[in-house]
């Protein structure tokens, strides 16, 4: 039995999909192994672990054991694999991101298969928070050690990843491209599960949908049907919302009804992956009962507007729910229920610009904000039955208008400023002073009201204590430094805030943040390190302090600064 455990292409296969679609449970705070799984194998638990990935209380035993298993025995690759595998069950995003940061530092930084599985969890991460820029980052990484160590099912997963990225941001005959390549790489080979399979084929024809190539989707989805029905009923309620779709667009409006809600019936609702499609489904019954029954149609709309106003779900598709209800409030002189539905368009294309995907969805071209802002003001003033003077409401529609660019302009003219700001760091560690002024301590020890003697003496040693790195350490309190500098918290603080014009935590947090921007800047092989680490390497305890810490030493953030360092050394390489 070998010391470390690679777990199989189709186990990978299966927990990436499960990223994607289960839901997230909380990791035990106290763990204590059973005296049943005391003594066995990596491979018996995680073999244990994988049969029952969907039952949270025995995945989570399983995991939890393997974990303490590799922690009494130092095993850093297993426990890179246990902290990644526990990031599918805890409760928030804050926890998920601590554990696969967890996972990277346990693999060395090193960019090896067995950190790839990790380095796809945070891509998914990325995913699932809208932030496209890095999850590609991610999922270009996962590509890469896929291909030095030739593995073809991350190689597929990948790109199938990307493919999904290009499909949310309208890419979608770039996105189909991807798609089909996978597709007919898996048939021909003949190590491909028939689920990895099956999930491209079903993948595929939802690409060929949105290309409104409707007979191809339906083709590709009838070939794997039989078999997600008989073998894998956690994808059933998927494949049938997606084909239901393709029906309807395919004018067959019964047969789309039928499968539409059928895939209601089946759809797990607590699956926030799954929610996206139950929406979709409430969406196209919503609008196959517009000509039927307008109330029945009025209520699946109604119904989206309640879950999207409970969940972060943007879904550029649904945008014309609120179309449909702000014409209904209008022909029934409804001005409340119009202006609410206006509002809700608003906010809607504003997240959908705030999360970079508005100038690529075709959907959204036709919608005019102006038009908005302006039918916006006309039902206040019908609701309010004022005669508002009409250079009052320019004004107010102007200040409107100039807040939307605001928001619009902002990204590019924050990106000015963090450039010049990480400029004028490099500029700072480049050229130091050669002589620090000297300080007047007869004067200042008066205004203290302690001996002069003594504050030479206690900037002496503070100068010793900068030099050795004694600020790195992680235990290190005014208390500790008072004691080790021979001298009382009080004296030690009214000298730190005289002389070096801060407070003590202020003194501390600026050394190591000038100590880890010196790193950073000579040390290439931290440019590779995760955020976590780079912070422990400068003796902070967690992502958030650091990043406060470096945020207001430089007006930047850490991921920027190191960013721009890459940058910047390959352009001098």
């Amino acid at each position: 039995m070998k010391a470390c455990l690679y777990v199989s292409n189709k186990a990978y296969f299966f927990l990436v999909f499960l990223l994607c679609v289960s839901p997230i449970y909380a990791q035990d705070k106290v763990f204590e192994v059973p005296d049943t799984l005391a003594g066995k194998t990596y491979f018996y638990l995680y073999n244990q672990y994988k049969k029952r990935v969907s039952d949270t209380t025995h995945s989570k035993l399983y995991l939890n054991t393997f974990l303490s298993k590799a922690t009494k025995e130092g095993n850093r690759i297993n426990r890179a694999l246990a902290f990644n595998d526990l990031s599918y069950y805890v409760d928030t995003k804050k926890e998920k991101l601590q554990l696969i940061q967890a996972s990277l530092a346990e693999n060395s930084h090193i960019d090896s298969l067995y950190s790839i599985a990790t380095y796809n969890s945070l891509g998914l991460y990325y995913k699932n928070s809208y932030d496209y820029e890095n999850a590609l980052e991610q999922y270009l990484r996962v590509l890469s050690i896929a291909q030095k160590g030739n593995d073809t099912l991350y190689q597929g997963i990948a790109r199938e990843n990307i493919a999904k990225i290009k499909t949310e941001i309208g890419n979608y005959e770039e996105a189909l491209k991807l798609y089909k390549r996978e597709f007919d790489r898996k048939n021909k080979r003949d190590d491909v599960s028939e689920e990895n399979i099956v999930l491209t084929t079903l993948r595929l024809a939802e690409s060929y949908r949105y290309n409104k190539k409707y007979d191809s989707a339906s083709y590709y989805h009838h070939s794997v049907i039989k078999l997600v029905r008989k073998k894998y009923s956690y994808i059933l309620s998927m494949a049938i919302i997606n084909e239901g779709i393709n029906e309807f667009y395919k004018k067959d409006y019964r047969k789309a009804k039928v499968l539409l809600e059928e895939g209601v019936s089946l759809i797990n609702s607590n699956s926030l992956y799954y929610l996206r499609y139950y929406i979709l489904a409430q969406f196209y019954l919503g609008k196959i009962n517009e000509s039927i029954d307008k109330d029945l149609s009025i209520s699946y709309y109604q119904k989206i507007d309640s879950l999207l106003t409970k969940v972060d779900i943007v879904i550029p598709e649904v945008r014309e729910t609120y179309e449909y209800l702000k014409i209904n409030h209008k022909k029934n002189d409804d001005y409340s229920g119009q202006l609410y539905a206006i509002n809700k368009l608003l906010k809607f294309d504003s997240i959908i610009a705030v999360r970079k995907i508005k100038t690529s969805y075709k959907l959204n071209t036709e919608f005019d904000t102006p038009e908005f802002l302006r039918n916006k003001e006309l039902l206040i003033s019908k609701l309010e039955n004022k005669n508002y003077n009409l250079s009052i409401n320019f004004i107010f529609l102007l200040i409107i208008i100039v807040i939307t660019i605001t928001v619009i302009i902002i990204q590019f003219r924050r990106h000015k400023i963090y450039k010049r700001r990480f400029e004028n760091v490099v500029k700072e560690l480049e050229y130091k002073p050669e002589e620090t002024p000297k300080i007047e301590i007869e004067k200042a020890s008066q205004d203290l009201n302690i001996d002069p003697e003594i504050v030479s003496s206690v900037l002496h040693k503070l100068e010793i204590f900068e030099s050795k790195n004694g600020f790195l350490k992680r235990t290190i309190t005014i208390t500790l430094l008072a004691k080790k500098l021979s001298t009382n918290t009080k004296y030690l603080s009214k000298i730190i805030n005289t002389y070096k014009g801060k407070t003590f935590v202020h003194y501390i947090n600026d050394l190591r943040i000038e100590y880890i921007l010196h790193e950073l800047k000579v040390n290439p092989r931290l440019h590779h390190y995760t955020i976590l680490s780079i912070a422990k390497e400068a003796s902070f305890n967690s992502i958030g302090s650091f990043t406060v810490a470096f945020r207001k030493k430089t007006g930047i953030t850490p991921s920027y600064y190191i960013k721009n360092l890459k940058n910047k050394r390959k352009g001098e390489v």
